[in-house]
């Protein structure tokens, strides 16, 4: 153990030496954010391994991989509510950092998420399969930890389940308030203008299936009493205060509007909108957590967090930032504002699983879009695994998309519409 860390309560014994674990690329950067922490120290860091799963599965992990990742993120999800975090650093291994809740209370609740992912995919879980290690260290790309005896965690955790995280009094319960238009829009900004948020749902389609994976919250902007949107560059120019009230305003129109125009019925997923600006403030994220809660109960899949305003932001402050708030989502995308020059190097340590753009007006013709998606899915497609394309002009095109290698596209809703299948979201290869 490293010197300097508290020592472990008696009954739970360590064995064996610090094993490492070589950690993913793109959390490696999130990591340095706990190491430079007192998690370390005071043993609030965990890491819970699925190695039983993966040797058992054999040949078939390979095809069942994701569905274990879902699975263990559902129950990590469930059980740390939103003052825990987690992060897949290997292919079998979660790290998972519990600041609200003692060492022991921490531990058992990696333990009780492992046995519940075990139970689900093998039958039963044995305390030979129950591996967590306590992290000592985060050195050199590598996660160092000591094994826990799992029977002596165990039967702590049996005798005493791990309590509830408790509620931060800043952040309101997800309740009607939370929800309510007239809360957040229309609002004075910074500079003095009113301002009104709009926001339309837009499905979204998997090229690959054509099939509909959910809804995209689609906003403007709009200037009072002209109902004037806001251009791209206005937007950019608002006062950080100014972007988090556009995104709350946009989160409570959204769900107002599923709840109506679905008829109590849960969508298969949710693209929720949300500017860098408020994912990086901690006052903004604890609000984003209550609307992510709110939104989890009216999707099948899960919610997939679309960062805006990404230009410019350098990758460890974009990691750092939605690291946070991952354990609420599928997939985290970024928006681009406009065609990359260049390439989208930039991003690549960023933790986007992919980017998505909208159609610039104008675009005349197949040769134009073609050249248009050509020249985005070249410079995503290197970074990132998935690729969306809103507002393409037809079916047609959606095809040309695809043949360029986009991955999901919306049509835009000037043309007619095309009936989808509600298909299952599916990460792309």
């Amino acid at each position: 153990m490293n010197e300097g860390s508290a020592p472990l309560p008696h009954d739970v014994r360590l064995l064996g030496d610090a094993v490492a674990r070589l950690v993913s690329g793109d959390a490696q950067q999130a990591l340095e954010q706990i190491k430079a922490s007192s998690l370390l120290s005071e043993g609030k860091v965990s890491l819970m391994g699925l190695d039983a799963v993966r040797e058992r599965l054999g040949p078939r992990w390979i095809a069942r991989k994701q569905m274990v990742y879902e699975h263990a993120q559902a129950a990590l999800r469930r059980r740390l509510g939103a003052h825990g975090f987690f992060l897949r650093v290997s292919e079998t291994d979660f790290l998972v950092a519990q600041p609200a809740v003692d060492r022991m209370a921490g531990q058992a609740v990696c333990l009780n998420c492992l046995r519940e992912v075990l139970t689900y995919f093998l039958g039963e879980a044995q305390l030979a399969d129950c591996v967590v290690h306590e992290v000592v260290s985060i050195e050199g790309g590598q996660v160092s930890g000591q094994r826990l005896d799992a029977q002596a965690l165990a039967a702590q955790a049996d005798a005493a389940p791990a309590p509830e995280p408790p509620a931060s009094p800043a952040a309101p319960s997800p309740d009607a308030s939370l929800i309510s238009e007239r809360r957040w829009s229309p609002f004075v900004a910074k500079d003095g203008q009113t301002l009104r948020v709009s926001c339309q749902l837009e499905p979204v389609i998997q090229l690959k299936t054509y099939g509909m994976i959910g809804y995209r919250m689609r906003r403007s902007v709009l200037r009072q009493p002209s109902e004037t949107p806001l251009s791209p560059a206005e937007l950019r120019n608002l006062a950080g205060g100014d972007l988090e009230r556009i995104d709350f305003a946009t989160l409570a129109r959204g769900l107002n509007r599923l709840e109506q125009e679905r008829a109590g019925a849960r969508a298969p997923s949710l693209i929720l909108p949300v500017s860098f600006a408020t994912l990086s403030s901690a006052r903004g994220r604890s609000m984003l957590t209550e609307f992510f809660r709110a939104a989890q109960a009216n999707v099948q899949q899960g919610l997939i967090c679309e960062v805006c305003d990404i230009e410019g932001v350098p990758p460890s402050a974009m990691l750092a930032a939605t690291s946070l708030i991952r354990p609420f989502c599928l997939f985290i995308v970024g928006h681009l504002s406009q065609v990359p020059q260049g390439g989208l190097v930039n991003l690549k340590d960023a933790g986007l699983q992919g980017v998505s753009i909208a159609c610039p007006p104008g675009l005349a013709g197949d040769e134009a879009f073609e050249a248009f998606a050509r020249a985005v899915t070249a410079a995503a497609r290197p970074v990132v695994r998935a690729v969306l394309l809103y507002g393409v002009g037809d079916a047609r095109q959606a095809a040309i998309a695809s043949l360029y290698g986009a991955t999901h596209a919306s049509i835009a809703p000037s043309r007619p519409r095309v009936h989808y299948n509600e298909d299952r979201i599916a990460e792309p290869a």
